[in-house]
C-alpha cells in the first residue's frame, strides 16, 4: 500500500488530536507527497503524466541501477540513480528527490557525475527531469559513445561482437528485443547461458520488447535459469497494456501501452479492445487527471487479467484511487474479467471509510482534494 511517512504522521496526529478538534490541512497545500521507492524503481508507471511533478523518497545505502541520459532521463531509468547522477541524494543516505515527467527525446547523452555513470541512448518514448537540476558545483564528464545493436556493441565505432539474439546486450541475460520493433512475424533464436541473472520483464506472454529475453523464456517455462538454453522469439506489434504474473519463479510486471511486443509463440490471440465510447485504461491508472471537474463522467475500459492497486474509501474513493480496482470493490467488474463502467467525478470529502468488498480491502483515509464514484 502507498502510504508515505509523512501521510502516516498527520493521521497519527489526527487520532492523538481528536480530542481538542485537530484538523489536518488539505494535502494539496502541503506540496506532493513523497512516495518511498526502491532503488531499482523506475518512471515508466507514471510516463503518460506529462507535466506531473512527483515526489519519491530513496532509502539508505541503495545500489543505483541503470540511468540514461543526463539531466534528462530515459522514463525506465532508475529515479534514485538519476538522484544521485544529478548529486541531489547520496547513495549511503538516500534522500527526497522530486521529478518531472517529460515527453520522449529524440537522444540522451551519457555521463559521469556524482559518482554515477549514465548511458548513451537512442529515442525513446518517455522521459523525466529532477526538479532543480543538478545540484550546484556538479560537473558531467561524457561517457563515450556507445551503441548497443543487433551485432553486439559499437565502441566509438569499434564493433565488438558478442552472444547472440536480439538486443546485442553483452550480457545476453540483459538482451531484449527493441532493435527488432516493426519486424512483425519475424522471429530469431537467442542462446541463454547456465545460471543467468534475472533482469526486468514486463507482460506474460507477449512481453514488452525491452524485456529481457532470457528472464521472458523462464517466466514462460520455455528454459530454467540455471541450464539455459536456446529460444525461439517472435516479433509481435506492441499492444495496449500488458499484464505481469508470477511463473516459474519470475515475477513479471505490468504496463501500458508500448510500441513493440515479443513471445515465444508464433501466433498471439487477438488483443481484447476496449468497447466503442470506452477509454482503455491500465489498472494503475487513478482519477486525479480529472480533479475539479466535478459531476463530469468518464467511461473508462480495463484490461482482463488485472492486478490490484490502491484504493481509499468505498464509494466515494479519493481520486488518487486505482479506477479499475475501485470498479471491482463496487461489484462492476472483475479482475480476471475486467469490463466498462462509468466514473464520476465529486468534491473531496472530510473522511473516506475503508472496507472489504468483492476480494478487494479498501483503506480509511481523511481529508482529500478530490473523489469519484463508480456507476454502471
Amino acid at each position: 500500500m502507498r502510504i508515505t511517512s509523512a501521510r502516516r504522521a498527520s493521521l497519527v496526529l489526527c487520532v492523538s488530536l481528536a480530542a481538542v478538534g485537530c484538523k489536518k490541512k488539505p494535502r494539496d497545500s502541503e506540496g506532493p507527497p513523497a512516495t518511498p521507492i526502491q532503488w531499482n524503481a523506475n518512471a515508466n508507471p507514471y510516463r503518460a503524466q506529462i507535466g506531473a511533478t512527483l515526489a519519491f523518497e530513496c532509502p539508505p545505502n541503495g545500489t543505483p541501477t541503470s540511468v540514461w541520459g543526463t539531466d534528462t532521463y530515459t522514463s525506465d531509468s532508475s529515479i534514485c540513480g538519476a538522484a544521485a547522477h544529478s548529486g541531489r541524494i547520496q547513495a549511503q543516505t538516500g534522500g527526497v528527490v522530486q521529478i518531472q515527467i517529460t515527453a520522449g527525446q529524440a537522444s540522451y547523452q551519457g555521463t559521469i557525475r556524482g559518482g554515477v555513470a549514465s548511458l548513451n541512448y537512442g529515442s525513446y518514448p518517455g522521459s523525466f527531469t529532477i526538479v532543480g537540476g543538478p545540484a550546484p558545483g556538479m560537473i558531467a564528464v561524457p561517457v563515450p559513445a556507445v551503441n548497443i545493436n543487433s551485432q553486439g556493441v559499437n565502441i566509438g565505432g569499434l564493433q565488438i561482437q558478442v552472444g547472440g539474439g536480439g538486443g546485442g546486450a553483452a550480457n545476453p541475460w540483459a538482451a531484449n528485443a527493441r532493435d527488432r520493433r516493426g519486424q512483425n512475424g519475424t522471429s530469431f533464436v537467442h542462446q541463454c547461458p547456465p545460471n543467468g541473472t534475472a533482469a526486468s520483464v514486463w507482460g506474460s506472454g507477449p512481453y514488452t520488447d525491452d524485456s529481457s529475453i532470457c528472464t521472458a523464456a523462464v517466466h514462460a517455462g520455455r528454459i530454467q535459469m540455471a541450464t539455459g538454453g536456446p529460444v525461439t522469439v517472435f516479433i509481435h506489434p506492441g499492444r495496449s497494456g500488458y499484464t505481469g504474473s508470477p511463473a516459474n519463479g519470475v515475477s513479471s510486471s505490468n504496463f501500458g501501452a508500448y510500441p513493440g511486443s515479443f513471445s515465444f509463440d508464433a501466433v498471439l490471440p487477438p488483443e481484447a479492445q476496449a468497447p466503442a465510447g470506452a477509454e482503455a485504461i491500465t489498472w494503475s491508472a487513478t482519477a486525479t487527471q480529472f480533479r475539479g471537474q466535478n459531476g463530469s463522467t468518464h467511461r473508462v475500459w480495463c484490461p482482463p487479467s488485472g492486478s490490484p492497486s490502491s484504493v481509499w474509501g468505498s464509494g466515494p474513493y479519493t481520486d488518487d484511487s486505482s479506477m479499475c480496482t475501485a470498479a471491482v470493490h463496487a461489484g462492476r467488474i472483475q479482475m480476471a474479467t475486467g469490463g466498462a463502467f462509468t466514473v464520476r467525478i465529486l468534491p473531496g470529502l472530510v473522511r473516506y471509510v475503508g472496507s472489504a468488498r468483492n476480494g478487494v480491502t479498501t483503506s480509511n483515509f481523511a481529508r482529500f482534494a478530490g473523489s469519484f464514484v463508480i456507476t454502471p
